[in-house]
């Protein structure tokens, strides 16, 4: 082992990796199962370690994104670079032809996230919204919106805010209220935006006990990305409909990042702004702000408000206007605008019902469907050598409605479709629709048409809504990189992305929806060594379940003999409430703990209702929070005996927590039942929450509320059956047997599962035809079928 731990073979964990590396772990073992290239673990210490030499040089191939890079990093800095200013210097890890201590400067943890959303959290509590007098969240929210506005956007404003709070011993609230909505009005009125921030603060009735003093030095406490924060919020609160919901942020960041390059210049614009999430996204990734000028049109005025609010707290001074209804109106299909790069996310599937005339390059659209009236507006608005990105309906790519279909054939037959990439389902808040990208360009020769299928990307955030996380939006930017440049795709996400000339679109009838085109279920086929690896870990399986088959039959036969197996007798038994056998606790609130907050890359699991499955606990991995997040929350952490009950929806499954689980948080959705009498043993309390009578009396007193859901002082009122410890033992360790072997058999079917996958593609997924080759069925051939010109009648 000292050998391998000198200066040129010292071995690293994948949590020391992601230290150094300033990622998180999971970020690392993603890199591990993406490239095939990755340096390979090493067998030390019944441990998986890496040399932190190979390490090093494949690092240095990965340069940290504009978005993550720190305050003090350079462009162009490497994952390998942050590595050695981490370690200060090392020799033998500097890559052929680098100095071995380079002069990067170790990036900065960047902190400020979590310390802004504690903030919040603070600031969104039910005690604060009532005193400053607000009937509702949705009337106080934007008191905030204007704290952080002028906070960020106006500094000038924001210090005599300071100044004239610190100058008086106190200071009226409701004239505090008044200053804020003029300063952020005269604000916004230098840009042209209708100011109406005051009206709204007039909604507000504080007491005259309403803390300033507090409320600023928390608001002080909020990073620019609050004003985000609170944007989703208020959605949140007021239900948005379809058509004013916010774009997803992640689904904003890529966008940006495929349409938007690097050090872009000139004009970016977006017809229908919603809060302004794609420009401010847009303008993070042009990363040269003083060069980009940025413009908006919205269908009203709030939509305005919000979309200066959040560009200019971004450093950005944007050019607005408010257009009555849809922006095509007044001038027909081909936009005024003429800009660099337009980004947009309209409503799906609306209908302004004046689309049937004015210049319409592809054809009118019908007037019942606004989708390639967008489209084509938002290509008209590019300059020659501009680029588009439009979020899309999916049924804009398969639409065989005549005039959808016509245009649609058009475009792609003009060159003016680059590429379509369909996102995961689930990712919207206000639509069940799933969508798509289209990449725009201008009128070109392009003879092909790149096609990126995204849907089995990202994780579930909650029970219905999809998050994108960092890897995910970087490996389709790559993706889209790669097929845009002509560069071979890594074999890893091959399956992922295609490019489709136009004569197969056409033989498909001109759909453009990337799942016709690229399968995600196209795999490559496994090696052998792959299938022996299955076979191995199938194997593992079970002999773990063996063994607890000859626990639990061992366990079974000690109480047959025993003459245990039967019902009960009543004596020694005694009835008690289930508050005197331990402490019952409900998980926190969603201000203090909410699905946002959630990370695949996060460094602490929180347990949800659905990782509760056959009294055990399962599949944590897709919900994690900082450690910051879970130092904040420390007293909902879990310990090894603990028994989670699910509280909320659907109400009952209870789980025991294992050695492996100890440290875990749990969700509000949940109560933990913990700190159990010295005569209790958890395990017979888990078996008697289990029984089908103690279901039935929890699921009815959860019915008693609006939405399913039992309080914490209704489950301490469950009465409990209680026989002597010994007795609750013998029971408890019997049944917990046989959970452990119910476990252990469904680990076996999935491993079982694994193995057969891999071991099908060995065997014959080698002569299976791909997607590519997929006969079109019902499809007439070109012959048979006009052009778009010719079917538009001309």
């Amino acid at each position: 082992m000292m050998s391998e731990q000198t200066a040129g073979g010292r071995l690293v964990s994948r949590t020391e990796i992601a230290a150094m590396a300033g990622v998180r772990r999971s970020a690392v073992t993603n890199w591990q199962r993406r490239h095939p290239d990755f340096p390979r673990e090493l067998q030390a210490g019944g441990k998986e370690l890496f040399r932190l030499a190979d390490i090093v040089r494949w690092l240095d191939a990965r340069p940290v994104q504009n978005p993550a890079r720190g305050a003090a990093e350079p462009a162009g800095v490497t994952y390998g670079d942050r590595v050695r200013a981490s370690l200060g210097q090392y020799e033998g890890a500097s890559a052929p032809g680098q100095a071995a201590q380079l002069a990067v400067p170790a990036p900065r943890i960047e902190r400020g996230r979590s310390q802004s959303r504690q903030a919040l959290a603070e600031l969104l509590k039910r005690p604060m919204v009532r005193e400053w007098g607000a009937r509702s969240p949705a009337t106080y929210i934007p008191l905030l919106m204007c704290l952080v506005f002028l906070r960020w956007g106006a500094r000038g404003e924001w210090s005599d805010l300071e100044r004239l709070v610190e100058a008086r011993p106190r200071v009226n609230p409701g004239a505090f209220l008044r200053e804020v909505g003029e300063r952020t009005d005269r604000q916004l009125l230098e840009y042209g935006v209708t100011p109406a921030m005051r009206p709204a603060l007039r909604e507000l009735e504080p007491g005259r006990d309403a803390d300033v003093s507090r409320l600023l030095a928390l608001v002080a406490g909020l990073d620019r990305e609050a004003f985000q924060d609170l944007l989703d919020v208020y959605a949140d609160v007021v239900a948005m409909d379809s058509r004013e919901a916010f774009t997803p942020r992640a689904v904003a960041t890529l966008l940006s990042r495929v349409v938007v390059t690097a050090d872009a210049a000139g004009w970016i614009n977006d017809p229908y702004p919603r809060g302004g999430e794609l420009l401010v996204a847009a303008v993070a990734a042009a990363d040269v702000t003083p060069a980009l000028a940025v413009s908006a049109g919205a269908p009203n005025e709030a939509m305005l408000r919000s979309t200066a609010m959040s560009l200019l707290l971004h450093g950005v001074a944007p050019q607005v206007d408010a257009n009555a209804g849809a922006p095509w109106l007044a001038a027909g299909g081909q936009s005024e605008t003429r800009a660099d790069f337009v980004l947009a996310n309209p409503p799906f599937n609306a209908a302004s019902g004046r689309t049937g005339s004015g210049d319409w390059r592809y054809g009118p659209p019908p007037p019942f469907n606004d989708n390639f009236a967008w489209l084509q507006h938002v290509q008209s608005a590019l300059r020659t050598d501009g680029r588009a990105g439009v979020i899309m309906a999916d049924n804009a790519a398969v639409s065989d409605q005549p005039r959808e279909r016509v245009i649609r054939q058009a475009m792609v037959e003009d060159g003016a479709v680059e590429c379509v990439i369909a996102l995961p389902p689930q990712l919207f808040t206000a639509t069940a629709v799933s969508a798509c990208v289209w990449i725009l360009t201008p009128s070109s020769k392009r003879s092909e048409v790149h096609f990126i299928n995204a849907r089995g990307l990202g994780t579930m955030a909650t029970r219905t809504r999809r998050e994108l996380g960092p890897d995910d939006v970087r490996l389709v930017e790559e993706i889209y990189l790669s097929l845009r440049r002509g560069t071979p795709l890594p074999d890893d996400v091959r399956a992922l992305g295609r490019s489709v000339s136009v004569a197969e679109i056409e033989a498909r009838g001109y759909s453009v929806s990337p799942v016709d085109y690229v399968s995600v279920g196209t795999y490559g086929v496994a090696t052998l060594s792959e299938v022996e690896a299955s076979r191995h870990g199938l194997d593992e399986a079970e002999a773990m379940a063996g063994s607890f088959d000859r626990s639990a039959r061992s366990l079974w036969g000690q109480a047959a003999a025993a003459g245990q197996l039967r019902k009960h007798p009543p004596s020694g038994w005694r009835s008690v409430l289930l508050e005197e056998l331990c402490q019952v606790k409900a998980g926190p609130s969603p201000s203090m703990l909410n699905p946002k907050m959630y990370s695949e890359d996060g460094d602490v699991p929180v347990l949800l209702p659905k990782h509760l499955r056959n009294r055990r606990i399962h599949g944590v991995e897709d919900s994690r929070v900082s450690f910051d997040d879970a130092r904040r929350l420390e007293r909902f952490r879990v310990s090894e005996g603990d028994i989670l009950c699910a509280r909320t929806g659907t109400v009952g499954p209870v789980a025991l927590v294992g050695a492996e689980e100890a440290g875990y948080l749990y969700n509000g959705n949940l109560l933990r039942l913990h700190d159990f009498e010295c005569d209790v043993d958890p395990r017979f309390v888990l078996a008697y929450l289990s029984l089908p009578e103690v279901q039935a009396w929890i699921k009815d007193r959860a019915a008693m509320a609006t939405v399913d859901s039992i309080k914490t002082s209704a489950m301490k009122q469950l009465p409990v059956s209680l026989p002597p410890f010994e007795e609750q033992r013998r029971i408890g360790e019997l049944l917990n047997a046989l959970d452990s072997q119910i476990t252990a058999h469904h680990h076996v079917a999935v491993a079982a599962e694994s193995a057969r996958g891999e071991l099908a593609t060995l065997l014959i997924g080698g002569v299976a035809p791909s997607s590519t080759h997929w006969p079109v069925q019902g499809r007439s051939s070109r012959l048979d079928r006009p052009t778009a010109k010719e079917s538009a009648g001309e």
